[in-house]
């Protein structure tokens, strides 16, 4: 399932937070995943935060998973309690019965 969330900057930018989770075959546990993208006012489309021509990218390969992602926050301009609001909605969403938000057939997609 995805959820995407996004947050309007006092700058004019634009900042969506992906939240993604996959349920695993074998485990009743969920993996889940966040991915933050930005988009300034005169942009048409989301990109990534830093892309390889950026000056942080090969600071940010050559650090840890967690550094990283404080790395693309600080860059996008959110901060924690934006990203911890997007995943308390997705799981919100998860929380309601399947017959609430169309998943009829559940037991059968997992």
């Amino acid at each position: 399932m995805i959820h995407e969330k996004i947050f309007q900057l006092k700058s004019g930018r634009e900042v969506k937070v992906v939240v993604k989770s996959y349920f695993l075959h074998d485990n009743p546990q969920r993996d889940m995943d966040c991915e933050i993208l930005i988009r300034e006012p005169k942009e048409k489309y989301f990109r990534a935060p830093i892309g390889v021509n950026h000056p942080q990218y090969w600071k940010m390969k050559r650090s840890s998973a967690q550094q990283a992602k404080v790395i693309l926050m600080e860059y996008s301009g959110i901060t924690q309690r934006h990203v911890n609001q997007a995943i308390s909605e997705f799981n919100r969403i998860l929380s309601y019965p399947p017959t609430h938000i169309g998943l009829q057939y559940e037991s059968e997609l997992v």
